[in-house]
């Protein structure tokens, strides 16, 4: 074999809880890494987070659960969501 396996992408979410607080989750993680009382502060919070490791996304959902912005390690360019 020569080795050129591509790498795996972390995956972080932050979505809105049962309880009402925004939480940061990685995939294949039970729980979550963080809960915030704010949608925003737990945006930042995941693409600080992310920015950490090498191949990674971020899904930010609403407070209905439809996706509203994705982050990527590959375009670190894209425009921020609104997040309400």
């Amino acid at each position: 074999m020569t080795g050129t396996s591509q790498r795996e992408v972390i995956l972080f979410t932050v979505r809105r809880a049962p309880s009402g607080n925004w939480d940061v989750s990685e995939q294949g993680f039970e729980k979550s890494i963080a809960a915030f009382e704010d949608c925003e502060t737990a945006e930042q919070y995941a693409l600080r987070l992310a920015e950490s490791k090498t191949n990674w996304q971020v899904e930010v959902y609403d407070a209905s659960n439809t996706l509203i912005g994705t982050y990527n390690s590959e375009d670190d360019s894209m425009p921020k969501p609104v997040v309400r």
